[in-house]
């Protein structure tokens, strides 16, 4: 009886093994096709010489920040269904209030350097599992230096405690793409 029990055991144990490592495949696979979307808009800018810092939501609203002189360039962008660029935008200083500049100037303060690309992983990560909250939809994230090569890409639920990248960075990040996603639907109404 007690070789049955441990052979139930063995099975049960290798299937739950089983479908974890199943569960890791399809979480890679799901992050490489975040680069490949989050690929599709930076390639919009493979002429500009400088590093690129992207973040996007649900694969399908991309924020993306250009270091520029004297200041940054950010966009805006949206996929359709398709994965075909279906908006895109700069996002200008002056249609923002006051209130919300300097607001904003504050959070990027608090942020930079954002571009020092030693304050970012060089692998990919996919999972946190050190992570004490995680929710929502999921975000990606890369930033890509004059190079193309990729640091702190990650592709996890958009409110992950603790945050891979900075708190006031991922604050302007979520904060920004919000709102252009609500002028965006504003304008389509």
């Amino acid at each position: 009886m007690k070789a049955i029990y441990s052979i139930v055991l063995v099975l049960c144990f290798s299937i739950v093994c089983k479908a974890q490592q199943d569960w890791r495949t399809v979480s890679d696979s799901m992050g490489m096709v975040s680069r490949a979307k989050a690929d599709k808009v930076l390639q919009r800018f493979d002429t500009i010489q400088a590093p690129k810092l992207l973040y996007s939501l649900d694969d399908r609203y991309f924020y993306l920040i250009i270091k520029g002189t004297p200041c940054y360039k950010e966009y805006y962008a949206v996929l359709d269904s398709l994965g075909e660029i279906a908006y895109l935008r700069l996002v200008k200083a002056e249609q923002k209030t006051r209130k919300q500049q300097k607001q904003y100037r504050k959070l990027l303060s608090e942020a930079e350097p954002i571009f020092d690309l030693n304050r970012y992983r060089t692998n990919s990560m996919t999972e946190m599992p050190d992570a004490q909250y995680t929710s929502g939809k999921y975000s990606y994230f890369v930033v890509k230096d004059i190079d193309g090569k990729r640091y702190g890409e990650y592709r996890l639920p958009a409110v992950t405690s603790p945050a891979p990248i900075n708190g006031s960075l991922w604050v302007y990040l979520i904060r920004r793409i919000s709102e252009e996603a609500a002028k965006q639907y504003k304008a389509t109404d």
